[in-house]
């Protein structure tokens, strides 16, 4: 016949002692840098001008998500078929705010 205290563990000299776990500090928050803000002299997204003529044209994409974020390019041949001018990016495919517009002098001639 056996007894409960045959059965209870006990302790022996090779049991590890227990460590003492230390809470680890929160980190801070990393700092980021807001990107800067877009241009404000902005002309719109769609520019009415001449038709039937050829322009250069600068615009800046505002899309938050867009890596192209206040990123302005010149294109420096659009033509001006019906009137009109709309930029779009070519990364996020939202339209981009025209900053400005210069009409060519002399019009290149189309053949």
């Amino acid at each position: 016949m056996s007894t409960e205290s045959e059965h209870e563990a006990t302790p022996t000299s090779s049991d590890p002692d227990p460590v003492d776990i230390e809470p680890q500090p929160e980190p801070e928050p990393e700092e980021t840098e807001d990107p800067p803000p877009p241009p404000d002299s902005t002309l719109g997204t769609v520019v009415t001008v001449d038709p039937g003529t050829w322009y250069e044209v600068t615009s800046v994409c505002t899309t938050a998500t867009c890596p192209n974020l206040n990123t302005s390019t010149t294109e420096p041949m659009v033509y001006s078929n019906a009137g009109s001018i709309r930029m779009v990016c070519g990364r996020c495919g939202f339209n981009r705010p025209i900053l400005t517009v210069t009409k060519l002098d002399p019009q290149p001639e189309m053949s």
